[in-house]
């Protein structure tokens, strides 16, 4: 947690360090192109992240995600939100907006080919966005999501590689077969805007 933390603040001081005003601020919130496509990295997976601007203050964005064992054992999120520009500040000539949302996250985790579990949780992402002049066709964002959710948790878990459903500091155990989860997701977005049509 700590290293990524670390990661974080050190993008916010890169990101300082290279504003430059926008020639065009009347598509994307700044540089053109209403969709955009790219790397997440983030817990609790790391995965690719799109999002369509539909204008400057509504945004629908998703995510897909995985980790754990590549084709042994992973868990894989699939992860749904609409977003709401609620301030956008102007730093240097250049559009920084705020989001906040609402997101449902559909993962599950699954041992060879067969599912150990599934979960479904809502969150609430806050995202802080920046679009940058000099590597214009290059979008970063922060973000921190509250969340809650269920897993429910079927078939054998004496497996090594599969999950557990015991009560802590994230999740509490109802009975054998389900949990509540409170797994944030904190992550950072790094996406190619892709140009409008002409």
């Amino acid at each position: 947690m700590k290293k990524l933390l670390a990661v974080f603040f050190c993008a916010v001081l890169i990101s300082q360090n290279i504003f430059t005003e926008s020639n065009d601020l009347s598509n994307g919130n700044g540089n053109g192109g209403k969709d955009k496509i790219g790397a997440w990295l983030g817990v609790p997976f790391i995965g690719l992240s799109y999002s369509h601007e539909f204008n400057d203050l509504i945004e629908f964005d998703l995510l897909i995600g995985s980790t754990g064992i590549p084709l042994i054992a992973r868990i894989v999120n699939i992860r749904s939100a609409l977003l709401f520009t609620v301030w956008e500040p102007v730093i240097k000539g250049q559009n920084c907006p705020l989001t906040i949302g609402t997101a449902i996250d559909i993962n599950s985790w699954a041992v060879l080919y067969k599912p150990a579990s599934i979960g479904i949780s809502v969150l609430f992402p806050i995202r802080w966005e920046v679009n940058f002049e000099k590597i214009s066709a290059f979008n970063l964002f922060i973000e921190a999501a509250p969340a809650i959710g269920f897993t429910y948790y079927y078939g054998e878990r004496n497996h090594s590689f599969a999950p557990n459903n015991e009560s802590g500091l994230f999740k509490k155990k109802i009975n054998d077969q389900m949990s509540i989860d409170w797994i944030p997701h904190i992550g950072l977005g790094l996406r190619y805007r892709i140009p409008n049509k002409k």
